[in-house]
């Protein structure tokens, strides 16, 4: 049994001499409840480090493994050493974070034998490597990029698009979301929600946003903006996909007084700003309660409702909802494509032909920038078989022999980065 502040010490499994003391960063019970997982034990000095240097170099002592038990106690200064190295038995290979000590060698420390060399190193790699964890360096991200990056005004946000857009640019050195234990974007996000910090709503099957954000939460606070190194860095083009929203009859008696025509395209965050400083500027924020709006005849028509009063959010819902849907398309090296209407996903139909064969048919792919020929020899390289261009009912398909849906998908997804959202599953 151990509680959080404990002393340790961190022996190799030859020897009972402790190679790293420092102290429990949690207790037992927050352990086993982690599963064994994550920054166990804070350390404070190794085998062979400065403060090592600075003393008189002893080499490290030859004791009983963890496991041995001694016969009887001795005035011998060994023992006490002994003594304490029975308190790290159990504990080799523990997580723990690194302290601010070094742990470099030198040319004349010379330890008791190869084996105690190797487990120094080992316990040195180690204390380096767990010291900050890659779950750690993505979870700072996304509380840097919540709380220096994303702003009200553009929420909902898609999942997918808040973490390319805000929590990659705001991480301290690159993390691959497979490289920590979330694995997927969907599982951080969950995490992040759990802790009370965002809130999700699902839009439709496989496409979730981000509608709501805890500024004030506590682990948002002392966050600060990201310092880089001002280096030139060559910033991969990814597709991007932005929902929009046009200029109706119906509420472009609103944006006419910013400027805006009917059949104009408006990003969120300009519709938002030009509703909040329509609301400003006729003083209709409710003086009795901040959350509320009062809404005057112009509002009212405008989000269709008879309602005298709305919250800021049901406010910009309404006025979005009301508005003409479109997507606006960000293509590298080429003017963005824009969409009204719903933007149908890349879709996957397999079919069966003469003698049982499956082909695969890949459709609306051309909205995103990508011509089929080229498509085409893509996936035949892939699938060692033949892909062909074929007529489709608006544009060009491909067809590909055999079940091609999952290596199309991982292709899509990881050359052409089509955000997942519209890939459909295979």
């Amino acid at each position: 049994y151990w509680d959080t502040g404990d002393i340790v010490a961190i022996c190799g499994p030859n020897n009972g001499a402790a190679l790293a003391v420092g102290i429990w960063a949690l207790s037992r019970q927050a352990a086993l409840e982690r599963g064994l997982k994550g920054k166990g034990i804070h350390i404070y000095q190794i085998y062979q480090d400065q403060l090592w240097q600075f003393g008189t170099k002893d080499k490290l002592p030859s004791l009983p493994p963890p496991n041995y038990e001694t016969e009887a106690e001795s005035d011998d200064p060994g023992e006490q050493s002994e003594e304490n190295a029975e308190v790290g038995a159990g504990n080799t290979g523990t997580e723990g974070e690194a302290g601010e000590v070094t742990t470099e060698s030198t040319d004349g420390a010379v330890a008791g034998s190869e084996g105690i060399d190797a487990a120094v190193d080992s316990v040195a790699t180690s204390l380096e490597e767990v010291s900050i964890s890659k779950d750690d360096i993505l979870l700072e991200a996304c509380y840097r990029a919540l709380k220096t990056s994303l702003k009200k005004t553009d929420l909902p946000i898609l999942i997918s698009n808040f973490y390319s857009q805000h929590v990659k640019p705001c991480c301290a050195e690159p993390v691959e979301i497979k490289q920590t234990t979330f694995k997927k974007v969907g599982v951080l996000m969950k995490d992040l929600e759990k802790q009370g910090i965002i809130v999700i709503k699902e839009q439709k099957k496989g496409v979730q946003n981000i509608t709501e954000v805890n500024f004030a939460h506590q682990s948002l606070r002392g966050v600060k903006k990201l310092e880089k190194e001002e280096e030139e860095v060559e910033e991969e083009e990814n597709i991007a996909v932005v929902q929009a929203f046009t200029s109706n009859a119906h509420v472009t008696r609103l944006f006419s007084l910013y400027g805006h025509k009917k059949g104009d395209i408006l990003l969120r965050k300009t519709l938002r700003e030009h509703v909040i400083a329509y609301i400003r500027s006729h003083e209709l924020a409710d003086p009795a309660d901040k959350k509320l709006v009062r809404l005057d005849p112009l509002l009212s028509t405008v989000m269709k409702t008879r309602d005298l009063t709305a919250t800021w959010n049901q406010v910009m819902q309404k006025v979005e909802s009301n508005c003409g849907k479109c997507y606006v398309i960000s293509l590298p090296d080429k003017f963005p494509i824009t969409v009204k209407g719903e933007l149908p996903p890349i879709q996957f139909k397999v079919e069966k032909r003469t003698g049982n064969k499956k082909v695969t048919i890949i459709s609306n792919f051309e909205v995103f920038g990508i011509e089929a020929k080229e498509l085409a020899q893509k996936l035949q390289h892939v699938m060692s078989s033949s892909a062909s261009v074929v007529p489709g009912l608006k544009s060009e398909n491909v067809l590909v022999q055999g079940d091609a849906r999952k290596l199309a998908s991982k292709l899509l997804l990881d050359q052409y980065k089509i955000p997942r959202a519209f890939v459909a599953s295979g």
